[in-house]
């Protein structure tokens, strides 16, 4: 069992892109707006997006987006090696912020701050 989610929909989605935009994750807010959009044309997949976002877990995130890529395809000869898994992974670890942020206030801050850090972005 994961750690809930105690926000709406527009809620998440409105913490998810703020995480992705301060740690600067452009590729990840990038799918994360396909999702969207495709979910606006698509009853079912609307479902599973918020399914997903709001009750899922790691393999549910990996599943709500595969329709956009494969998360175990090989490497690219070029860099970034893994384009589509280093977006699902932003979304899944932005998702991981806000949903402490539902536990512990500030916790949301704290990992946008500690991603910032590790990856150099002033």
């Amino acid at each position: 069992m994961g750690l809930p989610n105690p926000y709406t929909l527009a809620e998440t989605l409105e913490k998810l892109r703020y995480v992705l935009t301060e740690t600067r994750r452009t590729d990840s807010l990038e799918l994360l707006d396909k999702a969207v959009n495709k979910s606006r044309e698509d009853d079912a997949y609307a479902k599973q997006l918020e399914t997903a976002l709001l009750h899922g877990s790691t393999l549910e995130c990996w599943d709500l987006f595969s329709v956009f890529g494969d998360y175990n395809a090989p490497p690219r000869e070029t860099f970034p090696p893994y384009p589509y898994k280093d977006a699902v992974n932003g979304i899944d670890s932005g998702m991981l912020a806000v949903k402490l942020e539902g536990q512990a206030p500030g916790a949301m801050q704290e990992s946008i701050d500690f991603v910032k850090l590790m990856r150099g972005i002033a």
